[in-house]
């Protein structure tokens, strides 16, 4: 077939064609590539014109819908919801409140209450993300209403995400629990965000022994997944719940057995300075909680220097490394049982104080 049709007396025509198509095809495709680019700067162009007029207009005028142009694309009602939840995160009083009532005048809550119905799952989780941003509380029942119809897991994830800004009181992280325990677990960063954005929202209205009383609440509910537990001690120790000391002592107590539990509460517990259960946890037959206790060895237990020093044989290579580098940054007495570890028999034990000590010379 080839030889045939090499050997037509139109085969160079054939060629010369093919390759002015793929000239044109090249051709079309970079008009194409320019044309596309051009638009996305000006649509981003405009996009950012936008959002300063809009946060111009709230903060300078006292009627700033009067100054906007109503939004008519997607992309003007995003401009404008970016611009107004940044005002919203940034200021209080007079110019949130405007920003606020601004999300009505140029009907921007319609708009994403109807996306929120759509029939397409990214859109209905896209206009739930845009609510979200404005944490504003009239639409909690909006959220409640949608979840209870929504049938995508995705949005149902997102909508849990935009109530928990809105926690305000204890019924609210109960109601969240609720409908958190009524999906599949998804990951301990999530389910860490939404606590930490209720603790944020509590604290901000002076209503953080709110998530102390659910915590001590769920302590012993066994329907409540030991993974969510330790998520909810994470999200303390993001947001740094200096009232909680006691009730992470207790969750420390109550759950001998789960590591991931006791990890969670002896890092809580550094960060607010309080090394009570170090120690304990130093001696603990899991590696993991061994481990995470001895990163705050040097701050609160050279007083148990030989145990310290005993964990250089330990079966795990990072619990050995750690305590060397515990020792390392506890004082001479530490550098003192390093050198003598680094000259000893045991291989293990003297690879790690030499590294140990050769890190802290450098």
């Amino acid at each position: 077939m080839l030889d045939i049709f090499t050997q037509s007396p139109h085969f160079y025509d054939y060629v010369t064609a093919a390759v002015l198509l793929l000239g044109v095809f090249n051709v079309a495709e970079v008009l194409f590539l320019l044309w596309n680019k051009a638009r996305v700067e000006s649509s981003e162009l405009k996009r950012q014109g936008l959002k300063r007029l809009a946060s111009t207009a709230l903060i300078t005028a006292t009627d700033p819908a009067a100054l906007l142009p109503r939004p008519a694309k997607e992309e003007e009602f995003a401009a404008y919801s970016e611009a107004i939840a940044s005002v919203l995160d940034s200021f209080e009083g007079e110019i949130a409140v405007k920003a606020a009532q601004l999300i009505s005048d140029l009907g921007i809550d319609d708009h994403y209450r109807r996306l929120a119905r759509h029939r397409v799952w990214y859109k209905r989780g896209n206009a739930i993300d845009i609510l979200s941003s404005f944490k504003l509380k009239s639409n909690r029942e909006f959220f409640l209403a949608v979840f209870r119809s929504e049938t995508s897991l995705d949005v149902r994830y997102r909508i849990i995400y935009g109530l928990s800004r809105l926690a305000r009181e204890h019924a609210d992280i109960r109601a969240l629990a609720r409908m958190l325990s009524g999906l599949p677990y998804l990951t301990a960063k999530y389910t860490e965000d939404i606590f930490y954005n209720i603790i944020t929202a509590l604290k901000a209205t002076g209503s953080e022994a709110e998530f102390g009383i659910f915590m001590r609440e769920i302590m012993n509910d066994k329907t409540v997944l030991n993974l969510v537990k330790r998520d909810c001690i994470t999200a303390c120790y993001a947001a740094a719940c200096e009232k909680g000391r006691g009730l992470l002592k207790e969750y420390y107590a109550a759950f001998p057995d789960e590591p991931e539990i006791l990890i969670a509460a002896v890092k809580a517990l550094a960060r607010m300075g309080d090394f009570s259960v170090t120690p304990a946890a130093i001696r603990h037959p899991d590696w993991r909680v061994r481990l995470a206790a001895l990163k705050y060895a040097h701050l609160c237990c050279m007083d148990m220097l030989p145990e310290i020093r005993a964990l250089l044989r330990d079966p795990s290579y990072h619990v050995r490394l750690n305590a060397a580098l515990a020792l390392a940054k506890g004082g001479e007495k530490g550098l003192a049982a390093l050198r003598q570890e680094a000259a000893g028999p045991d291989a293990f034990a003297a690879s790690t104080a030499a590294y140990a000590l050769s890190q802290e010379a450098a």
